[in-house]
């Protein structure tokens, strides 16, 4: 009975602080709806038709093949309420039509204090998300021409992608209590540019995506649990003005729990340093970035972003780094 209460206590707690950074209602796989690095948040997530970036798998795969380098990415999200979330990843050009990415995203709170029914200290739990990411994506022109077909259309006109991720839930006191779960996502994309200096994005987002557990080995009467991730669907718009390295982004997303979203952000990038600002659904966004030689042929981006609170509990500040070699 003990252990019952403290772990619907720790589970109320834990999915409300996840919730309130940028959830779905009170649906599943929160974690995964944050947004992914300090360029996409700053500004305003809108991300669906410009993320030719280390961040693609997570935005929209189809944007994949138009990395130019190989990336390792890295990213932080020092966040309120003891909340950590991270993401480590690779991305590949696969030239001359295609671009690959792997990726880890983790997120949970660590030390939370677990409680009996009376009221007494029982230990402490960890609680954890992670999702590996695997994401492909190819232009279509492109592998036409590779055959002499449509040879006098832009090889960049269409591209597609796709996403697999595997889930995993756990909680855990490290001793005799081991609660986990467990799923696999799938995310699609599409990826237009009809002409230079604008894209359009499409995004299908957490298609089957659930995490699936069973607690027969925890309790007496045990019971399997199977919560699904909503369903989003997002389209994006991405324009680069031809003068002063200007552009903006939009994307509307909506969900199959009924919710719709507004994302909006601008971007003045002066090649070694850029400006960004945001409007993502309820809250303004900032931040910057530089971008400079590491060594030879090796370059580093540096970004951050400064998310205000969404409902009174706490700014965030996010950290990424990407090393193209």
């Amino acid at each position: 009975m003990q252990k019952r209460l403290y772990v619907i206590w720790i589970l109320l707690i834990s999915g409300l602080s996840l919730v309130m950074a940028k959830g779905n209602g009170g649906f599943s796989g929160a974690f995964l709806r944050i947004g992914l690095g300090a360029r996409a948040l700053a500004m305003g997530n809108a991300q669906v038709a410009s993320a030719n970036n280390g961040y693609g798998v997570y935005y929209n795969p189809a944007a994949l093949p138009n990395i130019d380098r190989k990336r390792f990415s890295a990213s932080y999200n020092s966040m309120s309420l003891d909340r950590k979330f991270s993401y480590l990843g690779v991305a590949i050009p696969l030239k001359p039509f295609a671009g690959a990415s792997a990726g880890w995203i983790h997120s949970g709170v660590g030390d939370l204090q677990a409680y009996n029914s009376n009221g007494e200290q029982v230990g402490k739990l960890d609680h954890g998300f992670n999702a590996f990411y695997f994401g492909f994506g190819m232009r279509i022109i492109a592998l036409a021409q590779a055959d002499q077909h449509l040879m006098g259309v832009p090889p960049d006109l269409i591209s597609i992608g796709i996403t697999v991720k595997f889930l995993h839930e756990g909680l855990s006191d490290q001793e005799d209590f081991d609660y986990s779960g467990s799923g696999v996502g799938v995310d699609l994309g599409i990826l237009l540019k009809p002409y230079a200096g604008l894209a359009l994005g499409y995004q299908l987002k957490d298609l089957n995506a659930n995490l699936s557990s069973n607690t027969d080995k925890i309790f007496e009467r045990g019971s399997s649990l199977n919560n699904d991730f909503p369903v989003t669907q997002k389209l994006g718009i991405f324009y680069r003005l031809p003068w002063y390295g200007i552009s903006a982004a939009y994307d509307f997303e909506w969900s199959d729990a009924g919710e719709e979203k507004h994302h909006l952000g601008m971007e003045i990038d002066g090649g070694i340093a850029a400006a960004r600002v945001g409007y993502d659904n309820d809250h303004l966004t900032l931040g910057g970035g530089l971008y400079f030689r590491a060594y030879k042929k090796a370059y580093m981006m540096l970004d951050y972003a400064f998310l205000n609170s969404v409902i009174d509990e706490g700014v965030s500040h996010v950290f990424s780094w990407q090393f193209l070699f």
